[in-house]
């Protein structure tokens, strides 16, 4: 059963315990939680204590945008967007997208993971593909089923077991370390004027589009390519190949990441028109619900009253039966011929044949007109 739940001057953290079907989080500029779903359960066990969300199926809930969340476990896929508090999740069972937050945790995805505009990321493991994007701070991962693929990292940067090709878009800032191993290819953009020196292994297969410097160090099983003063230390640990491109070959790159950019907008813009709109529908639904429940009472009221005067009429006709029959009596006179014999005399109508009457009426089993011939019929056997 869809509901919605409402609770008012939420500043403190939020628990996500279990959620059997989707989950999708969003912020806001309010301190309400809203919590739609179906047949969910939010409870506070005390003042200042976490807000603990359970729900049976798909969930949605809007929160307070500073609040600090956690998720400990979605069945399919989790979409968390607008927040400033910190995220913490720890198992989903589909897809996870994330979009405009601030430091994310994540210890598994069964799916793939998306990330986009962030503060800083850990990633402990990813089923299938993995996506992060334009984060301001870290990023560190340790493993991904399929590919990955990184772009605009500000700060240091780890992607230590990747099990199939890592794709890097990365501005590499002198000074940090990088350290990236990957099951399949690495290919990686190198950004006008780099400063940076990759240590790769020496069987690994290097292939350079750009101007580099490259020197092989056989004593320590290594290979270091060098472009521009080298500020910044890329260690690649493992892989089939390595590809520096520069600007001019990165078109494809170029061109998948506009395409992405432009369905992600285009599909966040329908969904929260969607999800508007779902959220007036509820409201009206609530509303109607309320007044159909309303005007139950009243039927049920009324049918009430009607059921107590019926009753009520029954008995008095009972009664007034009953004392007719105490007052009345009859004399046969015949003329003539040998007297008939006495006929047998029936015991009055009985209270509990009354009882049982009224009792009828009451189930709508007869009518009161029926009540009434069948006592003036048990009358006429006195």
């Amino acid at each position: 059963m869809t509901k919605r739940i409402e609770m008012a001057d939420m500043t403190v953290p939020v628990i996500i315990q279990n959620v059997s079907g989707s989950l999708r989080i969003r912020g806001h500029e309010v301190a309400d939680l809203l919590v739609d779903g179906d047949n969910p359960h939010v409870e506070q066990l005390g003042e200042g204590q976490p807000c603990l969300v359970r729900c049976d199926g798909d969930c949605r809930l809007t929160v307070p945008a500073d609040a600090e969340i956690s998720v400990q476990g979605v069945g399919s896929d989790a979409k968390l967007t607008d927040l400033n508090g910190k995220v913490d999740i720890n198992a989903v069972g589909g897809d996870l997208t994330l979009r405009h937050t601030a430091d994310v945790t994540i210890k598994a995805v069964g799916g793939d993971l998306r990330i986009k505009w962030a503060d800083s990321v850990t990633v402990d493991a990813v089923g299938s593909d993995a996506t992060i994007r334009e984060v301001n701070g870290s990023a560190r991962v340790t493993n991904v089923g399929s590919d990955l693929y990184l772009r605009n990292v500000e700060g240091d940067c780890t992607a230590e077991h990747i099990g199939s090709d890592l794709v890097l878009n990365v501005a590499f800032q002198e000074g940090q370390e990088y350290r990236f191993s990957a099951g399949g290819d690495i290919l990686c953009r190198v950004h006008p004027e780099t400063d940076a020196r990759f240590v790769v292994p020496l069987g690994m297969t290097v292939k350079l589009d750009v101007p580099a410097d490259v020197v092989e160090q056989e004593a320590d099983g290594q290979q270091i390519i060098t472009l521009g003063e080298g500020g910044a230390t890329i260690y690649i640990q493992g892989g089939d190949e390595l590809r520096l491109v520069g600007e001019a070959e990165d078109y494809v790159l170029n061109l998948g990441v506009q395409i992405e950019e432009e369905v992600e907008t285009r599909l966040s813009q329908l969904e929260e028109k969607l999800s508007q709109h779902l959220e007036g529908l509820d409201e009206q639904i609530q509303a109607k619900a309320a007044l159909f429940s309303s005007q139950a009472e009243r039927l049920a009221e009324r049918a009430q009253r009607q059921a107590q005067r019926a009753s009520e009429r029954v008995r008095r006709s009972m009664e007034r039966r009953s004392s007719g029959s105490k007052r009345t009596g009859r004399v046969d006179i015949e003329w003539g011929g040998a007297p008939p014999p006495p006929k047998a005399k029936s015991e009055p109508v009985s209270e509990e044949e009354r009882l049982m009457i009224l009792r009828m009426v009451q189930e709508n089993k007869i009518s009161i007109e029926e009540a009434e011939r069948l006592l003036a019929a048990l009358d006429a056997q006195d």
